[in-house]
């Protein structure tokens, strides 16, 4: 049972939130302040106090701290600081307001559904680019530092509400910096996502750590666990046998490439398996194309926020709890008097330490605040139109609230959720809750843009933004994925809420209402302003898009959106072929037939697998590989020559 945890201060840090207690260390939620009313949320990551003392342990957590702080890579938990405060050794890091991969696969778990493959395979690419930079980071003499994770796992992979993917707990990485050797036979790290080496004793080496990416997707795609036994000793059993079927047997939709890729990553012989994290990574974008990692982001980033409605609430509502807490204690901090020489005005000279809770400082800090934000927005207004004649007007922000100043290069409508906040090409938000809005950007004849503000109190965020226009409508290539909607039964509205439920033969379309995408069907919207009139389409993946128009009923009345999408006439799509890493020819064979010479573009295949082959004789080169071509889309086959 869960222990209470109530704030506390730990040295400058306030810790609001217990996240996890193992048997070695607490993870903590925590924040810390300066001057003007600044903080930042980080996690604090402490050795538990009776562990202090063992020095094993301690050099391991040294390790980890000397290896995290020297990777500054987008796909990898950033290191802050790193110490040690009263009995405790702690490592201070990035906050990723997420769940990790093993939360996420649970949670599908419950609801009896398979994360769909775009996001498996989006996922798996990220952590190849973190894998990637973590193997190839060199020190300041370009030495390559040799880090190999050696505890690749789903709880290790944490994918945020913005669709960010990012790898954490370097504990027992191994590199050459390293002071902490791991004695012979014995093993680390979570023995159902060890490598075959791995599980034999043997060095690790970085295609250990693919051999563990290749686990995580692997069971992504599947939603089995693929190596799990009864005990650990069987489990180390089979992951020395490697005895795997491709995904696609327990999950039908996985395609036959897709197959390939994994099944790569899970040889038992290092030479069949990937050489690079680099060259895994490629493999999965080229699968994703022409669909992007921005575009699946996006999407992704919606899925965990419906994924975790709930638990997110909570979260909310107990850092607000503790971040209440924090505040006080951070308020009741003793304040120094410093020697008359150092201060601005004169004093008695004699220094001492108040005991008492120090006089209220926020007048002045919000004082301070808007005198600086003022110059700085006003220095930002005049530089970006010199003939915009500023009026310098008295703006305060109490510290309990936050503002934002958007600046846009057309006028527009700024929306949260179904809310008109403001319109035109300077929009000024004033007495906003501190925490994360999420807003809307419109404007006619462009794209729609959405951003998430971290809106901090006693703080004004000035925001220059550019809208980009409309250009003509690409269709997302077609994948085979199960639905992205995540509700188990209709969503039942309030009762002074109109509602509007969407439906489609067959389910699982993506549902846009005036280009943004809403959900996917079935699904039931209750936050239509009433009487509104929208634009609703459906897209599919084989099917063609469907539209139709929507005016929001009265209060309490609901109406159903139900469109029987048509599947797409089997055509003709197009393939680019291309060698890359070598300036080489090679002769092109498309199902056994010689079409040419690389480079080709835009080949017309009928819509199905080919098989591309690219040969020289001269130079012993002979690649193949299979490529699905989609009507009316192209397709690319890249080799790879060094």
């Amino acid at each position: 049972m869960a222990t209470h945890f109530e704030p506390e201060a730990f040295g400058k840090y306030y810790l609001i939130d217990r996240i996890a207690t193992g048997g070695m260390a607490e993870i903590f939620k925590a924040k810390s302040y300066s001057t003007a009313g600044f903080e930042k949320v980080q996690v604090i990551k402490r050795i538990l106090s009776h562990l202090s003392d063992n020095e094993e342990f301690v050099d391991m957590f040294i390790d980890e701290a000397k290896i995290s702080v020297s990777l500054q890579h987008a796909n990898l938990v950033q290191i802050y600081d790193f110490g040690r405060i009263r009995e405790n050794y702690f490592i201070a890091m990035e906050w990723i307001d997420g769940k990790d991969v093993k939360q996420m696969l649970r949670k599908l778990a419950q609801r009896r559904k398979l994360l769909p493959e775009e996001f498996a395979v989006f996922i798996a690419h990220e952590t190849c680019k973190g894998l990637d930079y973590a193997h190839n980071k060199q020190d300041i003499n370009g030495d390559n530092l040799g880090i190999v994770h050696r505890d690749m796992s789903p709880s290790n992979v944490l994918v945020s509400y913005e669709g960010e993917v990012k790898i954490a707990d370097f504990g027992i990485a191994k590199a050459e910096m390293s002071q902490y050797d791991t004695k012979d036979g014995v093993l680390k790290g979570k023995f159902e996502y060890m490598s075959p080496e791995q599980a034999h004793g043997r060095d690790t080496t970085q295609q250990s750590d693919l051999f563990s990416a290749g686990i995580i997707l692997y069971e992504m795609l599947t939603g089995r666990r693929l190596f799990k036994e009864q005990n650990e000793i069987k489990t180390l059993e089979r992951i020395k046998s490697v005895d795997v079927r491709p995904p696609s047997s327990l999950n039908p939709n996985i395609p036959q490439r897709l197959d390939d890729i994994v099944m790569k990553a899970l040889q038992k012989d290092l030479d069949k398996r990937f050489q690079s994290a680099r060259e895994f990574q490629q493999d999965l974008l080229e699968y994703m194309y022409p669909s992007t990692p921005p575009t699946i982001q996006r999407s992704l980033s919606m899925f965990m926020q419906q994924l975790f409605t709930e638990e997110r609430g909570a979260e909310v509502e107990r850092t607000r709890h503790g971040s209440a807490i924090a505040e006080e204690l951070y308020k009741r901090q003793p304040e120094l008097d410093l020697d008359p020489e150092w201060e601005e005005s004169g004093g008695s000279g004699t220094k001492t330490i108040h005991t008492e809770a120090p006089p209220n400082r926020a007048p002045l800090f919000v004082a301070i605040a808007v005198v600086v934000l003022l110059l700085g927005v006003v220095g930002w207004m005049a530089s970006q139109d010199p003939e915009t004649q500023v009026t310098v007007e008295t703006v305060e922000v109490a510290p309990t609230e936050g503002a934002l100043n958007l600046r846009l290069n057309v006028a527009a409508q700024v929306y949260s959720g179904d809310s008109l906040l403001g319109e035109g090409a300077k929009v000024a938000l004033e007495h906003l809750e501190p925490g994360q809005l999420s807003i809307r950007i419109e404007a006619e004849g462009y794209d729609t843009l959405e951003e998430i503000i971290d809106v901090v109190a006693g703080e004004r965020i000035v925001m220059s933004l550019r809208l980009e226009e409309t250009q003509a409508e690409i269709l997302p290539r077609p994948m085979q994925r199960d639905p992205v909607d995540v509700s188990d039964d209709p969503v039942t509205p309030a009762a002074t809420s109109p509602s509007v439920r969407f439906t489609t033969e067959p389910s699982g379309a993506e549902v846009y209402l005036d280009n943004s995408l809403l959900g996917r069907t079935p699904m039931t919207w209750t936050r239509g302003t009433v009487g509104a009139s929208h634009s609703i389409s459906f897209r599919l993946d084989g099917y063609g898009a469907a539209t139709a128009s929507l005016t929001v009923p009265l209060a309490g009345k609901s109406t159903t959106v139900a469109e029987t999408l048509q599947k797409k006439a089997v055509g003709k799509g197009k393939v680019n072929i291309n060698i890359t890493g070598a300036k080489t020819w090679a002769e092109i064979f498309i199902d056994g037939q010689n079409v040419g010479r690389t480079p080709m573009f835009n080949v017309e295949l009928p819509a199905g697998s080919h098989t591309i082959q690219v040969k020289n004789d001269a130079l012993g080169l002979d690649q193949s590989k299979s490529v699905t071509v989609v009507a009316g889309e192209t397709a690319k086959a890249i080799f790879r020559v060094e």
